[in-house]
């Protein structure tokens, strides 16, 4: 059986080395399991205090994902067994995934991500915490939580707090697909790279000298590699930018901002872009699209490791409720698209229930000890 992460080190110029971390899940798009967590988590915190390491790549196998996200389908098998909770392998796995998020988050040494093909959900998670940030012609990014009854997560609450409101709940509502460009324009990509020039930029870190400041060696060769491509996609938030911020801003300034959302759809119709996300949102979660709304509200005065604590409380919360089970059932497991959400009116879920997902179920936070 073949190992679920790859990690080696790669020597240059100086003596020192590189660590590479290769999620090597291709059957299942890298989807990040439990055992890839632990297995990220131990290494970093190795190479961390590893003098002779001098910074870390992220990269995959296979050329369709970086990863697609985190291991559904073991999530909802715990679920099923103990249904409205707790479920002790979904409270594990969100808690060790959000730990590694913040660990990448406030690692001590640059880390780079290759994010090639898909990166979604708890990709993204890994993705978005690296200091540099590489994307591609290839690069597919979304945050589709609202699809099975969750919510934006894996850090998604700081990086999306970080970019501008109206895109921050639009691509958050809708999990809108987006390309590389659009990701660099939001904040969540730092570099565009064709995929075709990566081996050569590996065997450039090899060869590079070290001597100096790391951090400004690396951005100095990322900017050469980066002149060097081109054939990216058009920007469909460049393109969009002004209708969304409408509708958005329209949106925020009202009781229900989730109904008045939802009573914008038909002025995305003709446009695919658009259309395309308006339906996602209408069938997605209402509770999920309510919690999103408070979520990012909340966030606004937070702390990035709150943040990571608010997701927590949120993750488990859906797990113990029953929209999280049903979303995956009729997504990913039955895969009929139907899913019986518990709310069901987009405009008319009550407060009490969406205030039920921010109680925290501890005594103490288990996240309480990030810094």
């Amino acid at each position: 059986m073949s190992e679920v992460v790859l990690f080696e080190t790669m020597s240059v110029t100086n003596g020192k080395s590189i660590g590479m971390a290769t999620l090597n899940v291709e059957k299942s798009l890298n989807s990040l399991s439990l055992e890839m967590i632990n297995l990220l988590a131990d290494r970093l915190a190795v190479w961390e205090k590893d003098d002779n390491i001098l910074l870390v790549m992220f990269q995959s196998t296979g050329d369709r994902a970086f990863s697609a996200g985190g291991d559904i389908q073991n999530l909802y098998h715990d679920m099923v067994a103990n249904k409205g909770g707790p479920s002790p392998y979904c409270d594990d796995f969100f808690e060790r995934e959000y730990r590694l998020d913040y660990q990448i988050h406030t690692y001590k040494k640059p880390t780079i991500v290759w994010g090639h093909g898909i990166v979604m959900g708890g990709g993204l998670g890994i993705a978005s915490a690296c200091s540099h940030r590489i994307g591609t012609e290839k690069t597919r990014i979304a945050m589709p939580e609202i699809t099975i009854g969750l919510i934006p997560d894996a850090g998604a609450t700081w990086s999306f707090s970080q970019m501008q409101e109206h895109w921050r709940y639009f691509l958050t509502w809708t999990g809108a697909n987006f390309n590389a460009k659009d990701a660099r324009i939001v904040g969540l990509i730092d570099y565009l790279i064709n995929h075709e020039l990566k081996q050569e930029f590996v065997e450039q870190l090899q060869s590079q000298n070290w001597d100096g400041d790391v951090a400004l060696v690396l951005e100095n060769l990322i900017n050469q590699f980066e002149k060097k491509s081109s054939g990216f996609l058009d920007s469909e938030v460049e393109n969009h930018d002004a209708i969304v911020k409408e509708i958005i801003t329209e949106c925020l300034a009202t009781e229900n901002p989730v109904a008045t959302f939802a009573a914008n759809l038909p002025s995305f119709s003709g446009d695919i872009w658009l259309e395309k996300a308006g339906t996602t949102f209408s069938n997605g979660a209402p509770t999920s699209a309510h919690i999103i709304y408070e979520q990012f509200k909340r966030a606004e005065s937070m702390t990035m490791a709150e943040t990571f604590q608010l997701e927590l409380t949120l993750a488990v919360q859906c797990s113990r409720h029953p929209d999280f089970l049903e979303g995956v059932r009729a997504l990913l497991i039955d895969k009929d698209n139907q899913p019986a959400w518990f709310q069901a009116d987009m405009g008319k879920v009550p407060d009490d229930w969406v205030a039920q997902h921010f109680v925290e179920p501890w005594d103490k936070h288990p996240l309480a000890d990030l810094a």
